[in-house]
C-alpha cells in the first residue's frame, strides 16, 4: 500500500489553524513568528510562510508590515446590490469602521469623468480619496469624484466619521438610490500596498461605477481597491421566468 505524505506547507497550515483554535486566539491576537513556528513544528520557514499566505488569502489571518501576523476578524460581506453605507455593513458584521481622508482636491474633469457624470471636459470636480479601516486594519482605498457645481462646499459638509451619501442627503437633499458597478481583480502598486499594509503585488478586488440620484442623474463616479481578506462581496440569486 502506498503511503500518503502531506506536504510541509499543508501540514503547517493545519497546525496553524489548530493553534488558533487550541489557544483560543481572538481577532487581533498576534501569532508567533515564522522562526518560532518553524522551530516548534520542525518544518522550514518557507513552509510556514506558505501556510500563512494561504490563510491570509482565506481571511483567517492578516499581515502587518514590520509588525507580524495577526488573527483576523470575520470579513464584512457586502451585497453587490446594496447601497447601504459601508459603516452599516461593518456594524452588521460586528466590526467598527473608521475613515481617514487621504486627500480632497478640485480638478478639471477629463473625458472619462465627463462622460460618466454628464459634464463638459474641464468642468471642476471634487476628488476625494479615503482609506477605510475595519477595527483599525486598512480594508479599502476609495476614490470618489463629484461635480463641484452640484456640491460647491462639499469638503466642509462632509464628516469623515460619517457617510458621504449622508452629507449629500443632509446638505443638498440628494438621495443616492441606484447605480452600477464593475468588479474585477487587480494587483497593488507599491504606494497603494503601503496604504493597505500588504505587500506590493497583492491581489485585491477592484470596483468602479457610477451612483445615481432618484431623478436618474449621475452623482458620483467611484472606484475602490478592497482587501479580499477583510471584505467579501456577494449577490442574491433568483430564478428567471421562462
Amino acid at each position: 500500500m502506498q503511503r500518503l505524505t502531506v506536504r510541509p506547507s499543508v501540514d503547517a497550515q493545519e497546525r496553524l489553524e489548530a493553534l488558533v483554535v487550541r489557544e483560543d486566539l481572538r481577532p487581533g491576537d498576534r501569532l508567533p513568528t515564522e522562526r518560532e513556528l518553524a522551530a516548534r513544528w520542525g518544518v522550514s520557514r518557507a513552509a510556514v510562510r506558505s501556510a500563512i499566505r494561504r490563510l491570509a488569502d482565506e481571511g483567517v489571518v492578516y499581515n502587518v508590515q514590520g509588525s507580524g501576523t495577526y488573527v483576523a476578524a470575520p470579513p464584512v460581506v457586502r451585497n453587490l446590490r446594496d447601497l447601504r453605507p459601508f459603516a452599516e455593513a461593518a456594524a452588521a458584521a460586528g466590526r467598527t469602521l473608521t475613515t481617514t481622508v487621504l486627500g480632497w482636491d478640485a480638478e478639471p474633469a477629463d473625458a472619462g469623468t465627463g462622460d460618466r457624470l454628464g459634464l463638459p471636459v474641464g468642468e471642476p470636480v471634487h476628488v476625494v480619496r479615503r482609506v477605510r479601516l475595519l477595527d483599525g486594519v486598512p480594508a479599502a482605498v476609495e476614490r470618489s469624484v463629484l461635480p463641484v457645481s452640484r456640491f460647491p462646499d462639499l469638503p466642509w459638509q462632509y464628516d469623515a466619521h460619517g457617510s458621504l451619501y449622508a452629507a449629500l442627503r443632509g446638505a443638498y437633499g440628494v438621495e443616492v438610490v441606484a447605480g452600477y458597478e464593475q468588479l474585477s481583480v487587480s494587483a497593488l502598486d507599491e504606494a497603494t500596498a503601503q496604504v493597505l499594509a500588504v505587500p506590493p503585488g497583492t491581489s485585491v478586488l477592484s470596483l468602479s461605477g457610477v451612483a445615481h440620484e432618484a431623478a436618474g442623474a449621475p452623482v458620483e463616479h467611484f472606484s475602490s481597491l478592497v482587501r479580499a481578506d477583510q471584505v467579501r462581496f456577494a449577490s442574491e440569486l433568483g430564478t428567471v421566468a421562462p
